[in-house]
């Protein structure tokens, strides 16, 4: 098996071990040292498979290279306590205390790279250069594998800013029949971090690691339930449906809303929705430039373009446009 198919042979594997501790893994530590563990039972064979050394090079090489992964581990000891101090303090990292862990975090690089660069001139006077720039290879390959799986683990540090979601649309049409349906969403998911159940006060992340706090109204009236972990998500949607009937024919315009609370005792959440329609009647129709001009009940008036499959001699003045538009939120905490 070639050395690029191990090395991604152990990263899948230490990636799986520690998805498969995730469910049991209570901290950090945990999920790093089965990811190090992973790497680490491989890594000799990886080696010597790469290099091919004779029986002499081995002699030689493998005290030398023995002692650069013990030194390495200690650099990696030092970057786990730094770690395992940050999942503690997350999210809550002070900018005061992040200053200090970026130091530290430098510094640990540093050393790593020094220690590195003076074991390669070591192991560069037992073995030839080339088979030395091989092992360097190597070495980096297995490292970035542990890096990744570790870098995955840990999220990003939170900042305050704007919580961002994703925006959605879809539209459906009849060929032939003027109107249509079009609907635009907007969904946001965030974890709660921190509450100040004193204050009323939830900290929510999202997955981009933007925080924000914010104040929860007496109206959420199952506030003790938000624990530390839930998911926020809400869902805001608006659906416009454009219709038109012949003149005469009977329309309502008017609105009607709609608000809906979790009961007490649950997670908070709820729905809330607003209908409004309104029609409109077409006063005049521009069949050269595909137009319709349209004059609402309170008198204004607004030319709107009309699509190239309606068949306008089938239109004529006097038809009435009716516009409904639904405008709905929804807010759910729940366990993830």
């Amino acid at each position: 098996m070639r050395t690029t198919q191990k090395v991604s042979i152990i990263l899948l594997t230490a990636g799986m071990a520690v998805l498969g501790w995730k469910s049991i893994a209570q901290t950090v530590d945990d999920e790093i040292q089965v990811a190090r563990s992973a790497v680490k039972a491989d890594y000799k064979a990886t080696v010597t498979e790469a290099l091919q050394l004779t029986g002499d090079e081995g002699k030689a090489f493998w005290p030398i290279c023995e002692q650069y992964r013990a030194d390495m581990g200690k650099i990696g000891d030092a970057l786990l306590k730094l770690v395992k101090e940050y999942a503690r303090l997350y999210p809550e990292v002070t900018d005061d205390r992040a200053k200090v862990m970026l130091k530290e975090l430098g510094d640990l690089q540093k050393q790593r790279v020094e220690s590195r660069n003076s074991y390669l001139k070591k192991i560069q006077k037992v073995i030839s250069p080339a088979k030395t720039l091989r092992f360097a290879q190597v070495d980096s390959r297995l490292d970035l594998a542990l890096q990744l799986v570790i870098a995955s683990q840990i999220p990003l540090v939170p900042i305050e800013g704007r919580l961002t979601g994703e925006v959605g649309s879809a539209a459906a049409i009849t060929d032939g029949v003027p109107g249509g349906n079009a609907v635009a969403t907007y969904e946001l998911t965030a974890a709660v971090a921190a509450i100040d159940r004193a204050k009323r006060k939830v900290t929510l992340v999202d997955a981009a690691g933007i925080k924000t706090t914010v104040k929860a109204g007496p109206e959420v009236i199952n506030f003790d339930q938000i624990q530390v972990g839930d998911q926020l998500k809400i869902v805001a949607a608006q659906e416009l449906v454009v219709s038109v009937v012949g003149a005469g024919e009977a329309t309502r315009d008017g609105g009607a809303q709609l608000v809906a609370l979790s009961p007490k005792g649950a997670k908070p959440g709820g729905l809330m929705a607003q209908t409004t329609q309104v029609t409109a009647k077409v006063t005049a129709l521009d069949a050269e430039h595909r137009q319709a001009t349209l004059q609402f009940e309170d008198g204004s008036t607004r030319t709107v373009a009309v699509r190239a499959d309606v068949d306008l001699s089938q239109r004529k003045v006097g038809d009435q446009v009716v516009i409904r538009i639904t405008e709905s939120l929804a807010i759910k905490i729940a366990k993830p």
